[in-house]
């Protein structure tokens, strides 16, 4: 269990997107249903297949918005986190968005601007099939790890504001 305590910043929002029937594809899905069981009261969390602007309104409502995804780019099991900043480009009415672009249909719609990161796990395998590789099943408790440090670090400085 991580040093995480209940006095998590008001709303955390996680969305874990991908496809648990792709083999790798699926790892976000596993990191939160670890992060439900190990955290259950630090974060709401989402699961879904690809991001969609209907996503927009519940990601307005967060102060921080952490997004778990597999990637195909780098060497299997490497764990990525990066900021995320609204894209503010034209609007387009596809139903598969990238986490800038939901932050900016978020701003758009609703003018809000939560904190946001990407962590991503790099796969190996993306091929039809439930179970992930061991690399990737391996890089699931760095991932829930991640996430328990973006909400303790937010936390912190929440509670730092507040006490100015």
């Amino acid at each position: 269990m991580f040093a995480l305590n209940r006095e998590s910043m008001e709303h955390v929002l996680v969305i874990a997107y991908g496809n648990p029937l792709r083999s790798d594809d699926g790892v976000a899905w596993q990191a939160a249903n670890e992060l439900r069981r190990d955290l259950p009261w630090a974060a709401r969390i989402i699961c879904a297949h690809q991001l969609t602007p209907e996503v927009a309104e519940d990601v307005s409502r967060a102060d921080l918005v952490i997004f778990l995804d597999a990637s195909s780019t780098g060497k299997p099991g490497t764990v990525r986190c990066q900021a995320v900043s609204a894209r503010s480009r034209k609007p387009c009415f596809s139903h598969h968005l990238a986490p800038a672009d939901l932050l900016g249909w978020c701003h758009r719609l609703y003018s809000a601007k939560p904190r946001a990161f990407l962590i991503s796990v790099d796969g190996e395998r993306f091929d039809y099939g439930q179970g992930l590789s061991v690399r990737a099943l391996n890089a699931v408790p760095l991932v829930v790890e991640r996430v328990s440090k973006l909400i303790d670090h937010a936390r912190q400085e929440s509670r730092a504001q507040r006490s100015l």
